[in-house]
């Protein structure tokens, strides 16, 4: 069989890879996009977008389209009981207006597909590739399952937290550190306004449960660990559904459209490879996901872009794909923009997020400016990690 021959061959169409291959498209190169599946599909997620998120997708110039169609959210309610619950807005008096979207992955994914096609991109579906191979040529082999091969300079893999093809191609040796979640759509759902909700009450820890409105009477409801729970999250957030007080109330008249649905999280950004050869890694399956809040879609758009720049920018220097430069700049270029953050997030949610310091912090929050604005940047994916370690957050959570 006749393999088709491209520049890059981007392997999975969620966000990391549609942005990835819409950057090469848009740059001029040869694109092609695979997936296992056909498009529209779903796909389990929180389905926020952070300020960090919609930077990314302005620069591609799809965020008019998203914000079309996405809910908007300008606030977070923070409940650990029904007595300590509060919200905090995003935006300070006199500040520019400043939200979250929300909008389900259904959409959201198609969103990008079809931008990165409309900037030059092929889309193959039904294309789910099991093992990639050097050739002696320079380029790499990517072998389908249907017995279909593609051959490319470089290879991208953008498969989430799906290991399978990280394992088979050696980039990644064991199992990373477990973390799951879990949600469900409702709709007929009360009480909802343009809040976004985390709740730690009857959440295991570290850990939290959410409520995202997707309109005035529609959510999507879940909650997430990160750790090996002995509880898997679909029983979890089944069993949340039926006993948490504040779920029973505002799910009194809802009807659940489709199943709970469980997914990974892979937070294991340090110790994660981002690729080999003529192979790079983007977005979660480079362990791209915040360890605080779950949060994965920002570091996707914005490792594609890194990516993207790493292969354009190597590509009109020297007019060719050399991949010992291209790996070494993207390397270099994640290492910047996330290891920092990565080792001062895993250690805040050892420090602040374990039991016996929830209810402490929160308390603590409930009337401290400082702290407040923390909890809103953190929402925002945009917060400084050192802010969780200086000398007055320290004293405000810690003092007597």
């Amino acid at each position: 069989m006749t393999a088709l021959h491209y520049d890059v061959a981007v392997i999975g169409a969620g966000p990391a890879g549609s942005a990835t291959a819409y950057f090469l498209a848009r740059g001029g190169l040869r694109v092609a996009l695979l997936d296992k599946s056909d498009f529209p599909r779903d796909k389990t997620c929180g389905d926020g977008l952070t300020l960090r998120a919609l930077a990314v997708l302005d620069s591609m110039g799809v965020l008019p389209q998203v914000e079309q169609q996405a809910f908007r959210c300008s606030s977070v309610t923070i409940r650990n009981s029904d007595e300590l619950t509060y919200r905090l807005e995003f935006s300070e008096p006199g500040s520019p207006l400043q939200h979250l979207l929300i909008l389900p992955r259904l959409t959201f994914d198609e969103l990008l597909r079809q931008h990165a096609i409309e900037a030059g991109a092929t889309f193959v579906p039904h294309a789910k590739v099991v093992n990639i191979t050097d050739e002696s040529d320079g380029n790499v082999q990517l072998e389908v399952e249907n017995g279909s091969r593609i051959e490319s300079k470089l290879a991208v893999i953008a498969t989430g937290a799906n290991i399978g093809l990280l394992r088979k191609t050696g980039l990644l040796k064991r199992a990373p550190p477990p973390g799951l979640a879990a949600r469900a759509y409702f709709e007929n759902v009360e009480d909802l306004d343009d809040t976004i909700l985390l709740f730690f009450d009857g959440v295991e820890h570290p850990g939290y449960g959410w409520v995202f409105p997707t309109s005035l009477n529609s959510a999507n409801i879940g909650c997430g660990v990160f750790f090996d729970s002995r509880t898997p999250q679909p029983t979890h957030l089944r069993n949340m559904i039926r006993g948490h007080p504040y779920l029973q109330r505002i799910l009194k008249n809802a009807r659940q459209v489709g199943p709970i649905k469980g997914h990974p999280l892979r937070t294991d950004f340090l110790s994660s490879r981002s690729g080999d050869g003529r192979i790079l890694v983007v977005g979660e399956a480079v362990g791209l996901v915040n360890p605080i809040t779950g949060e994965g879609i920002d570091y996707a758009l914005e490792s594609a872009q890194l990516a993207g720049d790493a292969i354009l920018n190597i590509n009109n220097r020297h007019r060719g794909l050399d991949s010992s430069a291209i790996q070494r700049n993207y390397r270099t270029a994640l290492s910047r923009k996330f290891r920092l953050l990565f080792l001062l997030s895993h250690l805040t949610q050892r420090v602040y997020l374990r039991d016996g310091m929830i209810d402490r912090v929160l308390r603590r929050i409930q009337h401290r400016p400082h702290l407040q604005r923390m909890v809103v940047d953190a929402c925002y994916g945009s917060a400084d990690p050192l802010s969780a370690f200086a000398p007055q957050t320290l004293w405000e959570v810690f003092m007597p």
